[in-house]
């Protein structure tokens, strides 16, 4: 166990049921840390996190105040706070960082300099990979908040993906850094196909190396070397090549669960699943829990509970897209 303390960017990561987070947060650390300080930075005037403002403080975190008007002053703050700690606070040897900010890729260089262990709890659907690859360990706070999740179509046995549903994420991958402006270099792709879906590992599918997985990768897929660079991969424009991505088959599965676009239960859709004959197991999920995560990381869901009650509808977002490629389709 080692010595901990939490520094956390508020309005970088802001869970929706931010009190679930809060409570499950310690839980959760406690098993490998012992906490010795927790701080968050914000501007705690805005609306959307000043809830969030008192459950931290039931939880003895220090609120450090940042006004709207000082343009990246939170990131700056944290930076102080952090580098200060390192000389004043000798023991601690974790610190735990909950961001997804590429600004503080400095600070975790600097954390490293210093002997200092650094975990990362992210957001994964605006997390920076450049900063994670700098990270001992990091985590989506979807899998934090929602651990309590009761998941009565649980499978018994634990999952893997398979190779075809690893070489679409892989390519799903790619096109999303793509498509947020990001460069898909090698390592960095890794990290965001953990980001989607944590089971993926290319050892267990039988690979000696990330090398060899993206070798076989690039032969089923539509994803190429950079000509310049061939640690960087990109999108084969070729005709005949260029497949459009469409959303992912379980997730399209998923979302046709959900009826007239309306709050559903986690239970309610596991149900709807397998009356269907569709079986996440499948597609590599172990949860439902895990598949419902991974759609909302790609916008594809917004998740709620009340106690141990949790439901998920359709975001805007999705709705959308599917209006247009029905469109497409009917060309």
């Amino acid at each position: 166990m080692k010595k901990s303390t939490i520094l956390w960017d508020v309005e970088n990561v802001t869970p929706k049921n931010n009190s679930t987070f809060v409570s499950n947060l310690y839980d959760f650390l406690e098993e490998d840390n012992e906490i010795s300080s927790a701080i968050a930075f914000g501007d705690w005037n805005k609306s959307s996190i000043k809830k969030l403002g008192v459950s931290l403080a039931d939880k003895n975190f220090e609120l450090i105040h940042i006004p709207k008007a000082r343009k990246n002053s939170a990131d700056i703050s944290l930076i102080t706070h952090a580098s200060e700690m390192i000389f004043i606070y000798p023991h601690l040897e974790r610190f735990i960082l909950i961001t997804g900010d590429v600004d503080f890729r400095p600070l975790l260089k600097t954390l490293k300099k210093h002997g200092k262990n650094v975990w990362i709890i992210c957001d994964a659907a605006n997390a920076s990979e450049n900063l994670l690859t700098l990270a001992d360990q990091y985590f989506d706070y979807r899998s934090i908040m929602t651990k309590d999740v009761e998941d009565e179509s649980e499978v018994s046995s634990t999952i893997y993906l398979t190779k075809d549903v690893a070489f679409k994420l892989f390519s799903e991958a790619v096109q999303l850094m793509i498509k947020e402006g990001k460069k898909p270099a090698s390592g960095q792709v890794k990290i965001k196909m953990k980001l989607l879906n944590e089971g993926f590992d290319e050892k267990i599918l039988g690979y000696k190396s990330w090398k060899n997985f993206t070798k076989d990768a690039i032969s089923m897929t539509n994803v190429i070397q950079d000509e310049d660079n061939i640690s960087v991969f990109e999108i084969d424009t070729k005709a005949g090549k260029n497949r459009n991505q469409e959303t992912p088959e379980i997730f399209r599965l998923l979302l046709q669960a959900i009826e007239n676009n309306d709050w559903t239960t986690f239970n309610s859709v596991g149900k709807k699943l397998i009356a269907k004959e569709i079986f996440i197991k499948d597609y590599g999920y172990s949860k439902l829990k895990n598949l419902i995560i991974d759609a909302e990381k790609r916008n594809f869901v917004e998740t709620k509970n009340v106690g141990s009650s949790w439901s998920l509808k359709k975001l805007k977002y999705y709705k959308t897209q599917e209006k247009r490629i029905a469109k497409k389709k009917g060309k």
